[in-house]
């Protein structure tokens, strides 16, 4: 028989939870106010290029997808709609996250409509 090790875990040790919560609400009255604006624009730019990022390859691969769809119009090959639905919906998310602006046969995709009221 091999000789196990068994380790016991006393019932009596304290749990760590209050000390992290007391440490996290310690930092969020003491250091938060000094730190928050600095934080918040950090926090924005790396969203900001996540985002920039996600969107160039939603608005790479919609193009594409969309492309392929018109040629096969012109190829005589059944186009299928739900593929030119995806290409669509690709480049709208896509001039979501980048801000841009397509347009396609005539349909301005992505762009950002004016507040109501504003004249």
């Amino acid at each position: 028989m091999k000789n196990e090790k068994y380790y016991r875990i006393s019932s009596d040790s304290r749990s760590r939870i209050p000390y992290v919560l007391f440490g996290i609400v310690a930092f969020l009255l003491v250091g938060f106010p000094f730190f928050a604006v600095n934080m918040r624009f950090q926090l924005g730019a790396i969203f900001l290029k996540i985002f920039d990022t996600i969107g160039t390859f939603c608005l790479t691969i919609g193009g594409a997808i969309t492309a392929i769809s018109v040629l096969s119009i012109f190829a005589r090959s059944p186009i299928r709609m739900r593929t030119f639905m995806i290409g669509i919906a690709l480049l709208w998310i896509g001039s979501w996250c980048t801000g841009a602006v397509i347009n396609l046969f005539g349909t301005a995709i992505g762009q950002q409509q004016p507040p109501s009221g504003y004249h």
